[in-house]
């Protein structure tokens, strides 16, 4: 049975790096902010993969007064 005009959503869903980079910060710090219930849900791949919603990632960017050091190139 297929259902017209229905599309899955998927969500996106970034490595620890790409949250680095988004934040402009350090791995460290990451997993810092990443202490439960302080930041965002962590999906937990198996005992050494995570992966962060972006989702979550923008509305912590959107909701708080963190801003991003900018980079120099």
């Amino acid at each position: 049975m297929s259902r017209k005009g229905a599309a899955a959503v998927v969500e996106q869903h970034l490595t620890p790096a790409e949250v680095c980079a988004r934040l402009a910060v350090s791995r460290r710090t990451l997993f810092s902010l990443m202490v439960p219930g302080r930041l965002w849900p962590v999906v937990r791949l198996n005992a050494r993969n995570i992966r962060v919603p972006a989702s979550a990632v923008n509305r912590f960017l959107a909701s708080s007064s963190w801003s991003p050091k900018s980079v120099e190139l």
